[in-house]
């Protein structure tokens, strides 16, 4: 292995993954013992942990890998065995072999056995796979366990947003730069229309809605004659796809109204698989079958909510249907991440978004910046602000063909010139509706006698423990008190718009204005 690596395995590695392996161990040496590495999905994220593993296999130490989904688990195990690992296995239905210092766990086994007196297998080096679901206490509470008990935690994924107890972040590499080597094939986004969300309740920025909402929102009359029309229209040749539904009922709508219209379809959710109008129970010979047949092409759709969000290794895929809304930033990439991995033959991936969500998250080809403060509501947010105050250009939807690109009059698909920006919106009786303009606008900002005595009570306000907000939630607030937006330049704001998502007594005074 080359950059001073000393992993046995001659396959050929991707810069990322030599960089993720160099930065894992000098990391650990220099004694960081709660570290999360990112990649973009698809670029590799196993063999990076396999590498880590192999190398304190062989110092001696023992290793703990973590997952939280039952097919992550079962994907992991086969890379294990293939590549000659001897392990042990914390899950239902399998034998327990402590004695072996390379332990696969599923974690809510592990937290089972605690309940009942056991200790989590003693471990040198804890993986957590897909940390980013690691966020509830009692998955944390084994974690932060393992940490205090000496282990050192090398945590993994693609988007590391909310992140919880890590104390340093190795970015191995970037969309754009794995584009470019080929690991990965660029989205061509297509954004035939959109719900109308105006009426969704408690929406908060940068959080997924309710399935409850979700189904609403994309749900209305008419929804399906749409999904399949851009389908056709994009993907002429019936490519495998993958559609992610409002939630589970609307998923298999989509499954059933596929087939009724003579294209075979598959839904999967955590408890079932429907295949050609039977339901079956969701276990892995069901998934390998649907896996099979999605591969073979003789399943062209195969629909879900969020179970095939993580983690899957389906990379034949070449089209996505985003038949859901996703609030959350995290959602939306690893759902897209499913596609943009490369295969032979296949030279980008096709995104049909019929959820707004290319204006709300911007490109899956995009790099982000991404630090151990990033979460979803800041990521978001920040995007909405610098898109309404006119630091970043809205992306543009051809109204002829409905190609989404970053800038410029010409569409790069068709070659039409538009002379106006717009959107086909649904409204709630399924009509639709010509949006046209900037989707986000600059907002009411005003300036009376009282608006900076105003701004520095509530500046002191947010600061106290009692509250401690965001200067974002700050803001807010202003403006549910006094009516208008307090413009940013006044004392008390900070310097840099990326704090307005830090809490205000984070903030040092130097920083402010």
């Amino acid at each position: 292995m080359e950059g001073g690596g000393t992993v046995s395995d001659t396959r050929p590695r991707w810069p990322n993954q030599l960089r993720a392996y160099d930065g894992t161990t000098a990391a650990i040496g220099r004694g960081v013992t709660r570290l999360c590495v990112t990649s973009p999905t698809g670029t590799g994220k196993t063999t990076m942990m396999t590498d880590v593993i192999e190398h304190y296999r062989n110092e001696g130490k023992r290793i703990s890998l973590y997952t939280v989904r039952r097919m992550l688990y079962s994907q992991i195990a086969r890379n294990l065995e293939r590549d000659g690992f001897t392990f042990g296995r914390i899950a239902s239905g399998h034998d327990k072999s402590l004695a072996e210092p390379i332990q696969l766990c599923m974690m809510q086994t592990d937290v089972s056995r605690r309940k009942r007196g056991f200790d989590s297998p003693p471990a040198d080096i804890v993986i957590a796979d897909e940390y980013h679901v690691f966020g509830g206490p009692t998955f944390q509470d084994v974690i932060q366990s393992q940490v205090t008990n000496g282990a050192s935690l090398v945590a993994y994924t693609a988007t590391p947003i909310d992140l919880q107890n890590i104390d340093e972040l190795l970015i191995a590499a970037g969309t754009r730069e794995m584009i470019q080597l080929g690991s990965l094939v660029p989205a061509h986004t297509f954004a035939p229309d959109e719900p109308d969300l105006r009426h969704i309740k408690k929406y908060q920025v940068g959080e997924d809605i309710s399935d409850a909402e979700n189904h609403k929102a994309i749900m209305r009359p008419g929804v399906f004659a749409r999904v399949i029309g851009a389908w056709k229209a994009h993907n002429p040749d019936g490519l495998p796809t993958i559609l992610f539904g409002p939630d589970v009922a609307g998923s298999k709508f989509f499954a059933e109204e596929f087939a009724k219209a003579g294209i075979r379809s598959a839904h999967i959710d955590g408890e079932d698989v429907w295949l050609d109008g039977e339901t079956y129970e969701n276990n892995q010979d069901m998934r390998d079958q649907v896996a099979d047949l999605s591969k073979s092409g003789e399943v062209k759709v195969v629909c879900n909510r969020f179970v095939l969000r993580e983690g899957i290794d389906w990379p034949w895929i070449q089209c996505g249907i985003f038949a859901t809304v996703f609030g959350a930033l995290s959602s939306f990439i690893q759902s897209g991440g499913r596609l943009l991995r490369a295969y032979p033959g296949k030279d980008r991936a096709i995104v049909l978004d019929h959820g707004g969500n290319w204006h709300r998250h911007g490109s899956l080809n995009e790099d982000r910046e991404w630090t151990l403060e990033s979460s979803n509501r800041r990521m978001v947010g920040e995007r909405q602000d610098k898109l309404r105050e006119k630091r970043e250009d809205e992306p543009i939807v051809c109204p002829k063909c409905n190609k989404v690109r970053s800038h410029g009059r010409t569409c790069t698909n068709c070659g039409y010139m538009a002379v106006k920006k717009s959107r086909v919106v649904i409204q709630k009786d399924g009509t639709l509706k010509e949006m046209t303009g900037d989707i986000y606008k600059p907002r009411y900002t005003k300036r009376e006698a009282n608006t900076a005595d105003l701004w520095k009570q509530m500046y002191f306000r947010a600061r106290s423990q009692k509250w401690a907000a965001t200067f974002r939630q700050a803001e807010a607030m202003f403006v549910v008190e006094n009516h208008y937006w307090p413009p940013r330049d006044l004392p008390l704001m900070p310097k840099d718009p990326a704090d307005m998502w830090r809490k205000v007594a984070d903030v040092p005074r130097e920083a402010l204005l």
